[in-house]
């Protein structure tokens, strides 16, 4: 239950000695660690979410618990950091947009587990958080698409580039039998995937100076390990299933 504190251990407190020190690292433990009656933590997940989002995502979804904030209010609260972080995208504030952006994250990555600490999780509840990443990401990338691409002149370039990523992820929902494989770390479900390529997108790759060189190749680099993964797989897809499941229609 602790390895969600592993970033965390590079601050030398955690192996400190002393009663304090200890009470210190005992109380970071009990805030990643289930308690009694909880589930929350998910078996494995993106590296982003693992190491990044859950980090900094589940103290967070404990104060929302404390302040008995539901966690649709949290998804919807999403909204207008992303909005206002493609605002900041599409003129040009790319630490404003990539800090937004990452609260955004944060958020989005508590959302799900205040659900599962109260108890509320719904069918409903997850197509509204699939579907508010989705127009959340568009505000994004239109931002980015004008600023890093249209103002330089390479509107198309730019577009082609967005029209593919979600191609690629299109390719990947639909015919891929699993999105997930084993990796190094049992936490985490795969080397590369969508969620990660997103997070790079919008908070690292901003910050480069080079976008427009950087974004395409984590494009290409998603399209490759979903072709690796194509090729890879035993079984047989259910494509019209996975398109429902894309949909979320089933």
């Amino acid at each position: 239950m602790g390895f969600i504190y592993l970033p965390l251990i590079s601050l030398k407190i955690l192996n400190l000695k002393g009663s304090k020190m200890g009470k210190i690292r005992n109380k970071i433990k009990k805030i990643y660690s289930e308690r009694k009656g909880e589930h929350f933590i998910k078996k494995s997940e993106p590296w982003s979410v693992t190491f990044v989002g859950r980090v900094l995502g589940i103290p967070l979804a404990r104060v929302f618990v404390y302040l008995n904030i539901k966690p649709n209010m949290i998804t919807i609260l999403t909204i207008p950091f992303a909005f206002f972080a493609g605002l900041a995208f599409f003129y040009n504030n790319l630490w404003l947009g990539a800090s937004l952006y990452f609260i955004s994250f944060v958020l989005d990555c508590s959302d799900g587990v205040v659900a599962r600490l109260t108890n509320t999780t719904s069918r409903y509840g997850e197509r509204l958080d699939y579907y508010t990443d989705i127009f959340n990401n568009i505000f994004m990338y239109f931002g980015l698409w004008y600023s890093q691409f249209y103002l330089q002149g390479m509107w198309f370039l730019g577009g082609a580039i967005i029209i593919f990523h979600y191609a690629v992820m299109a390719f990947g929902y639909i015919f891929l039998k699993k999105l997930t494989y084993r990796t190094i770390s049992p936490r985490v479900c795969s080397y590369y995937m969508h969620a990660d390529e997103g997070f790079l997108t919008f908070s690292i790759a901003p910050l480069t100076g080079y976008f427009y060189i950087i974004f395409p190749i984590l494009v290409i680099l998603q399209f490759i390990s979903y072709i690796i993964l194509f090729f890879k797989q035993k079984e047989k897809p259910d494509i019209k299933d996975n398109i429902k499941k894309m949909l979320k229609i089933k």
